[in-house]
């Protein structure tokens, strides 16, 4: 009975120390698992925190706390998230102001030196110098005829208004074929279309319906208002084209640019428009081979033109065709 006794209390001590084990190994179990637990919150947060310092969220003067209870480091990154969606928004809405300043700006450039003059700045501004490019364009030059006598009747507030009522005309014109105008210069405007070889029929037809349509709105325009100024007055307007490889790109010094064409085709079709009488597209060869078949088109006489050697054959456009290739 005694050694029963015996077994028993020894069986229940052994099971005590069983359980006294097995807690202290859930014990440190806890532990371990707090602090893995810890140290993975604390080294997510300091990367978190290296990021905002190395993107500028966090000024230098920012104080890096080197340790942090795990009830805290929550509310740290709480905090540290809140600044970085603030200073996001913030470089969101200064973005959004200097992308719309800049879009003003070429909104601005495109107004005043044109789209083609702004993109070819662009791409050429980080270059140490400005180059140009040899291309081939459709010139065309148009210049008021009378314009001197115009100028004697009305006075120069008059002047400009009219200058800015046929600009407008033309400006809409030549955009709406595909043009641009590069300069006005005085009564005359000067402006260029794009021209590839693989083009096909359709630009030339475009290039020549702009003319027309200029000379059809000029004198509308005229007709309209030529007795709305102080005294009655008579204007014309003459065009001259030429389609020809052209050098395009930034002339002049360091100082003083201007995005313009230059070449034997820009004077060729500034020659033509000199020469042009009133109602006339005058154009040279080149364009008359492209467009025979869709323009009624008369070959001039030899006319010699200022500063080309020999005599030059121009063409008169008189209208487009009904159908192509009926005349």
């Amino acid at each position: 009975m005694m050694t029963t006794i015996i077994k028993t209390i020894s069986s229940y001590q052994t099971w005590q120390w069983e359980i006294v084990f097995l807690f202290l190994i859930a014990a440190v179990e806890l532990v371990l698992s707090i602090i893995w637990i810890w140290k993975s919150q604390w080294n997510s947060f300091c990367e978190f925190q290296e990021f905002l310092l190395k993107t500028n969220v966090l000024g230098d003067d920012y104080r890096r706390p080197t340790s942090a209870t795990p009830w805290k480091i929550k509310k740290m990154k709480q905090k540290l998230t809140e600044i970085g969606i603030q200073d996001f928004q913030k470089k969101m809405d200064k973005f959004q102001a200097n992308a719309k300043h800049l879009q003003e700006i070429q909104h601005t450039l495109d107004r005043f030196v044109g789209t083609h003059a702004s993109k070819f700045a662009a791409k050429l501004s980080n270059k140490p110098e400005w180059e140009a490019e040899l291309v081939k364009f459709f010139v065309l030059f148009s210049d008021v005829r009378g314009f001197t006598s115009l100028t004697e009747k009305l006075s120069p507030a008059e002047t400009v208004r009219f200058l800015n009522r046929m600009y407008a005309i033309i400006d809409g014109v030549i955009s709406m074929y595909g043009g641009e105008i590069n300069k006005f210069i005085g009564d005359a405007v000067m402006a260029f279309f794009p021209y590839f070889e693989n083009s096909g029929p359709s630009v030339p037809k475009k290039v020549l319906s702009a003319a027309l349509k200029m000379q059809d709105q000029f004198h509308e325009m005229h007709g309209k208002f030529r007795d709305n100024y102080s005294q009655t007055i008579e204007a014309g307007l003459g065009v001259g084209m030429a389609l020809g490889p052209s050098v395009i790109g930034n002339i002049g010094s360091l100082q003083r640019m201007e995005f313009t064409l230059i070449g034997d085709t820009v004077n060729l079709a500034s020659r033509l428009c000199s020469v042009a009488e009133d109602g006339q597209i005058l154009v040279n060869e080149e364009i008359a081979a492209l467009v025979q078949d869709q323009f009624r088109l008369e070959k001039l006489p030899p006319v010699r033109l200022k500063g080309k050697s020999g005599a030059y054959t121009p063409y008169v456009v008189l209208g487009e065709n009904i159908r192509p290739g009926l005349v």
